[in-house]
């Protein structure tokens, strides 16, 4: 579960959420494996590059981008995402992340987890 985390979430919630699924009667899955092995899960910084890459893939998953959509559609990915990355979060199930997460969704940040800045983040990546 370290090395990578397979996130058939994606494929669930992106094809009963997408637009597409719901004009067509063949589904299309979309599943994305994201790998962090590479990220190390013990800071702010490493939690953000994850947290970064799961949002890439949901919205990837999802049909982004969000700009191309027309306006009826936009909510529906936006829920895509917000659903696919909370589940891809749990799923990962690390503390650190977890927090980064919530603090991320508007939730006040606890003392112990502080947002790391834009520079900090491309660093790591």
């Amino acid at each position: 579960m370290r090395t990578k985390i397979r996130l058939l979430l994606l494929s669930i919630l992106a094809t009963s959420a997408s637009p597409f699924a719901m004009a067509d009667a063949t589904l299309n899955v979309k599943s994305e494996v994201v790998r962090y092995d590479d990220v190390r899960l013990i800071s702010p910084v490493g939690a953000a590059v994850l947290y970064g890459r799961l949002r890439a893939a949901a919205e990837r998953a999802c049909g982004g981008p969000f700009d191309a959509l027309p306006i009826a559609q936009q909510k529906r990915y936006r829920a895509c995402v917000d659903e696919t990355l909370s589940k891809a979060v749990s799923d990962v199930n690390h503390p650190i992340l977890s927090q980064y997460a919530e603090t991320r969704r508007g939730a006040a940040a606890p003392a112990a987890i502080s947002t790391p800045s834009a520079t900090a983040v491309a660093k790591a990546r």
